[in-house]
């Protein structure tokens, strides 16, 4: 489309930069978004494997994210990593208990024997 030349018009057509929107690497966002729902399916359903792939895809989308992206939003990529991290704790916690009875056990007969 032609721009119209109006007279007593002050902006110069010689000088008229067309726009060219910004070409971005999506790649930070979408491992963003599999770190947050992995991490929810870890906490949900206490799959382990979802919990490693939280921890894996947030520290991803950390390392590929733009300098310029995480100025603005880098607290929550952050945020991701402690969710990852709180959901495979969840997952393992179960474990850790039985095995801290079961060590406390072990360990309370063996003191009330002698």
């Amino acid at each position: 489309m032609a721009r119209k030349e109006f007279p007593g018009d002050p902006r110069r057509s010689a000088d008229v930069v067309p726009y060219t929107p910004a070409t971005s690497n999506g790649d930070g966002s979408i491992y963003y978004m599999v770190a947050f729902v992995s991490s929810m399916a870890t906490l949900f359903l206490k799959n382990k494997w979802a919990g490693w792939v939280a921890l894996y895809a947030s520290l991803l989308s950390i390392f590929s994210d733009r300098v310029s992206a995480s100025s603005s939003g880098g607290s929550s990529r952050l945020s991701t990593v402690v969710l990852a991290l709180t959901a495979l704790l969840m997952s393992y916690m179960p474990e850790a208990v039985a095995l801290f009875k079961l060590a406390k056990q072990e360990g309370g007969g063996a003191a009330a024997s002698t």
